[in-house]
């Protein structure tokens, strides 16, 4: 049985990782970030769009979360 972890992630893992690593530093260079939360009381995905002092601009729906991910402009 081979379950062991492989010493670096597939090729196309590892292109997924950088580019949402690159988005993330997007985001933060317009002063902004992502939250993601479970609603406790429906058990939904909660995504804010939050400055960097935390304070809430918008929520939005996943939909909308993985559209800003890829690289469409929050306005």
């Amino acid at each position: 049985m081979n379950d062991a972890i492989p010493a670096t992630p597939p090729t196309g893992v590892r292109r997924e990782v950088e580019r949402a690593s690159g988005r993330y530093k997007e985001l933060r260079a317009q002063g902004r970030e992502l939250h993601f939360a479970t609603d406790q009381s429906t058990g939904r995905l909660v995504i804010e769009v939050r400055d960097l002092d935390g304070n809430v601009i918008r929520t939005i729906p996943p939909s909308k979360a993985l559209d800003v991910i890829s690289g469409e402009k929050l306005d």
